[in-house]
């Protein structure tokens, strides 16, 4: 037997006796790396074990899951609309993600290596699909309203599902009557006979289940955290043992690259879904339409395609247009559990990679209780001097100031945009998906490409941080400048009642429920409270005839298209914020690294990731949520009490959306520079002058420790 050596290794206050057979470690580098999975390692699979193939793999699925993450963003206003929840309970489904994130990224940073790096991956990919299922099944539980079609006159509903069902999908028509009973305990069928409401009505069923689905989705996006956590440290790791150290920080660009179309992504096909009805048939058809290869397609095409997985009438702008949103879910789950397969196959250590060692046993572990002290002392005392570090803190609240901003504001920017641009659901997310596109690889790579080829060292990149981070308070600021009016509604009741007396006594012969929101264009150009306040009397396809109060007598569902021209400019200002955000992220990691002593360099990079998480991916999307609720003007009520919010007063959402947004840019602005005068007055970098040779290495390693969608892949 080959003479053993000891060796000790200390690491995070932890002392482990070490023992390896160095026959061992030369077995291991001249074996040929085999791919497979048990006995099952064909000698055809061996060219297979290159990281070039591993590379290429792990990319595509952590589009897929990058994707998937990204996805419930462009969502809110859709499902807002199928289950009735307001804006701070889809906030708390977008910070659900980063909620278990946290409670695992601890223990995911110990068992690192400690585990088999491609199954692991393999199987927090399936994780994720399985996450992405979860968060559809609400549709398949409680199902989802079934559009009205056909012709409609009158008031006759004898072909519809039930009158509950008309008056949802066409409002309320001039039928002198104002029974609002009749929409929840008691339906009046077309022989004038009563009937308890039909609770197994989808519309009912899945608003009267919100809580549940709202809950199951919740439930979704936890498992979402839980599986990311592990991703890209692990694959972090796998590069980085596996190849030249001057080569890791080149793969993990492409990996990372790759990772950042993933919300690009999100948002185009978030758009093209919420062009799809939401029903059951057809799914197989449209599964096999939206292939893998429209990952990378961005879903371009279904901005010029229309597709429905059901006939209907309903356009874009129908007050009860619901979008596909569990289509997503299910094509990017299924995707995702379908590309997991291939990473079970890549072995534990390609061929002339590092040997990975084995951890010490439990029974050369020397002295546990003592050790765990010694660790626990270490480590408040480690916490001690990043807090009494000025220069760090101010930088870490910086970035929690400007990711409370990023993660609140992005959240609910589609919903910005639809209501203040009148825009459909699908178009706003195509604007989000060539805004983050473009802004987060850009600003990033530029970011990146200027700290090497300037050679910044810590104050330069502080002093640098604060002109971006200024260029983008500015921005923010100058996006609040492009607005559109407030929708004019005429016959609106309540306090912004319109006071137009040309419409005369149209209304006369109506009684009309005044909280039926349900606008209509009248063939004027004017936009109504609903047909009933356009005086309305019949219904012929998918028309409005017979309007008393329009001139033409006819209108069509949905709010006149008024076409604001502040669109294109307050794009331009959106994209010049966040580009310039995004210029500040390699910077603002070499200050980290920079302003703290080596020893404590893994501790600094998890604690600010730790309070980037809570302060801004978590509780951002909850307070923007509650206050955009603030702003509601026109809340849907139904049989299960108040559901989402119709109407927003614009002016509001502008000044709060955007003004909370610019407030906390400022404010993380206003810590770097605190943090610039603190190193100035106490020479904090002198000794530092330039970049490190390896900051290629460096920058991706760190990108690993802190987690995905936690450093690049979302845009500051």
């Amino acid at each position: 037997m080959a003479d053993e050596k000891s060796k000790e290794a200390y690491g995070n206050g932890h002392k482990y006796m070490h023992t390896s057979n160095p026959d061992d470690d030369n077995e291991e580098d001249n074996a040929p790396a085999e791919c497979g999975v048990g006995s099952f390692k064909p000698a055809a699979l061996r060219m297979c074990a290159s990281i070039s193939v591993f590379t290429g793999v792990y990319s595509f699925s952590g589009l897929l899951t990058s994707t998937l993450s990204s996805y419930v963003n462009s969502q809110v206003t859709t499902l807002e609309r199928h289950f009735g929840f307001n804006s701070a309970q889809t906030g708390l489904i977008m910070a659900a993600n980063d909620v278990g994130f946290l409670v695992m990224v601890l223990f995911v940073s110990y068992i690192a290596a400690k585990v088999h790096i491609p199954r692991s991956l393999a199987l927090v990919t399936i994780l994720f699909g399985i996450s992405g299922i979860m968060c559809a099944m609400p549709h398949f539980m409680f199902g989802a309203p079934s559009p009205s079609g056909g012709n409609v006159r009158g008031g006759d509903v004898s072909n519809m599902t039930s009158p509950r069902s008309f008056r949802s999908f066409s409002g309320q028509i001039c039928d002198g009557v104002n029974d609002t009973s009749s929409e929840c305990n008691v339906d009046v069928t077309n022989n004038g006979l009563s009937k308890m409401a039909d609770k197994e009505d989808p519309d009912n069923r899945a608003r009267a289940n919100a809580g549940v689905a709202l809950a199951v989705i919740v439930a979704g996006m936890v498992l979402q955290g839980i599986a990311k956590t592990p991703r890209y440290s692990f694959v972090t790791s796998y590069v980085d043992d596996n190849v030249d150290k001057v080569k890791t920080g080149f793969i993990m660009g492409i990996i990372t690259a790759v990772a950042i179309m993933g919300p690009a992504v999100a948002f185009a096909l978030g758009g093209a879904f919420t062009r799809i009805y939401v029903t059951l048939e057809g799914v197989m058809t449209s599964l096999a339409m939206l292939g893998p290869a429209i990952a990378f397609t961005l879903g371009g095409m279904f901005n010029r395609i229309y597709v429905t997985l059901q006939e209907t009438d309903m356009h874009f702008r129908h007050p009860k247009w619901i979008g596909a949103w569990w289509l997503g879910y299910v094509t990017f789950g299924a995707a995702a559990i379908v590309f997991a397969v291939p990473l079970f196959f890549f072995p534990r250590r390609i061929k002339g990679g590092k040997r990975v060692k084995k951890p010490a046993s439990v029974a050369q572990k020397v002295n546990v209780i003592k050790t765990v002290s010694t660790f626990l002392t270490g480590f408040m005392a480690a916490m001690v001097r990043l807090w009494t570090n000025p220069v760090y803190i101010f930088v870490v609240l910086s970035s929690c100031f400007l990711l409370f901003s990023v993660a609140g504001g992005q959240s609910f920017t589609p919903k910005y945009i639809e209501n203040q641009f009148s825009f459909p659901a699908w178009k706003a997310n195509m604007a989000m998906a060539g805004m983050m596109l473009g802004t987060a690889c850009l600003g990033t790579f530029l970011g990146g490409y200027i700290t090497k080829r300037f050679k910044m060292g810590p104050m330069v990149s502080l002093k640098f941080v604060m002109a971006m981070q200024m260029l983008s308070v500015i921005f923010t600021g100058l996006m609040m400048a492009f607005s559109c009016d407030q929708p004019y509604l005429y016959n609106s009741p309540g306090p912004r009642a319109s006071a137009d007396t040309s419409l005369g006594g149209c209304l006369d012969n109506c009684a009309c429920d005044n909280d039926d929101y349900f606008p209509v264009c009248g063939d004027d150009g004017r936009s109504f409270f609903s047909p009933c306040h356009a005086g309305c009397l019949d219904i012929v396809g998918k028309s409005y005839v017979n309007c008393s109060c329009i001139e033409g007598g006819t209108a069509e569902a949905g709010m006149c298209d008024y076409g604001c021209p502040m669109f294109y400019p307050f794009m331009i200002c959106m994209c010049c914020s966040a580009l310039f955000g995004t210029f500040s992220i390699i910077p603002k990691l070499i200050i980290y690294i920079r302003a703290t002593e080596a020893r404590d360099k893994p501790l600094a990079l998890g604690f600010s990731s730790f309070m980037s998480s809570i302060t801004g991916w978590m509780l951002g999307p909850i307070c923007f949520g509650k206050l955009i609720d603030g702003i509601c003007i026109q809340w849907e009520h139904g049989c299960t009490g108040s559901g989402s919010c119709r109407l927003y007063d614009n002016e509001n959402f502008r000044w709060k959306l955007l003004g909370y947004q610019t407030a906390f840019r400022f404010m993380g602005f206003v810590c770097v520079v605190i943090a610039l005068i603190i190193a100035k007055v106490t020479n904090k970098f002198d000794k530092v002058k330039d970049v490190p040779k390896d900051l290629e290495l460096e920058v991706s390693l760190i990108n690993g420790q802190k987690g995905d969608n936690h450093t690049i892949v979302k845009p500051v």
